[in-house]
């Protein structure tokens, strides 16, 4: 197989399985995933409202919905698959979606104020390739938030063992875990989540200190840092509204359970 055929087979599939994830999720969980990403990120009306924003690899395109309502001047989500219901959209019109590549981003230099990209780049292929992409169509002076899985802890390393039977052998098929969390009757924030773990092709971890030195300086971003802004209550308030799994990195429980955590680390260009 050939290295484009190999990456379109891994783009392939990763679109499928997100794009069908993302299409059970309830209304209500499809807005505090929104809340819950843009809290992730530290975007407030501060950060956001004027900007010309960029989210690569927007999914069901929540975050989206989000930035527009704090504000943004427009929005483009991009993504392999995007998974969007229209009608969520009927009162905003600030947002656009394309379908695309983030190793190949259709538009020019310098063309947003703001770029985003939440839980995606250790999916790609070729992150160094998407983040300089992302890079390269943020304005001088924008700002760039991304989002990536941490080293360490003992989850990461349950998931890496589980992972050995699910996508390295593969042992225990995809289409087998579907049909048990259907049996379960998982509610679809869970489902999501057990699907994304097990089955994505692609999942790298990283230290604070890697993203920052091979993101973030290599590709000439000024004041890169860690950032900080889920409380254990915040993530507990989350958490009640269904959305996505959340805690406070900083914690000695959470350390010894996720390592270092969901690793957010903002710049500028």
């Amino acid at each position: 197989m050939t290295q484009a055929n190999n990456r379109n087979e891994i783009e392939n599939k990763t679109g499928e399985l997100y794009a069908d994830c993302f299409e059970v999720l309830r209304d209500e969980q499809w807005l505090a995933q929104g809340e819950l990403l843009a809290s992730q990120l530290g975007l407030n009306e501060g950060r956001v409202a004027g900007k010309r924003c960029f989210d690569g690899g927007c999914g069901h395109g929540a975050l989206d919905q989000r930035l527009a309502k704090l504000g943004a001047l427009n929005v483009v989500g991009f993504d392999l698959k995007p998974q969007i219901e229209q009608r969520r959209f009927a009162d905003v019109q600030q947002v656009s979606f394309k379908q695309g590549s983030l190793l190949e981003i259709p538009f020019p230099d310098g063309h947003f104020d703001l770029v985003v990209s939440s839980g995606v780049v250790h999916h790609t292929v070729d992150p160094d390739r998407a983040f300089a992409e992302m890079v390269r169509i943020l304005k001088p002076g924008g700002r760039f938030v991304l989002g990536v899985y941490g080293k360490y802890g003992l989850f990461p390393w349950v998931l890496w063992v589980a992972r050995l039977f699910t996508v390295k052998l593969p042992i225990v098929r995809e289409p087998f875990v579907r049909k048990i969390c259907n049996w379960l009757k998982l509610d679809p924030i869970w489902r999501y989540q057990v699907l994304d773990y097990l089955y994505v092709p692609l999942l790298r971890r990283y230290t604070p200190k890697g993203v920052i030195r091979n993101f973030f300086v290599k590709n000439g971003l000024k004041n890169a840092l860690r950032i900080s802004n889920i409380t254990q209550d915040k993530a507990g308030d989350f958490v009640k509204r269904n959305a996505s799994y959340s805690y406070d990195y900083r914690k000695l429980s959470s350390r010894i359970l996720f390592g270092h955590g969901f690793i957010v680390v903002t710049g500028e260009k």
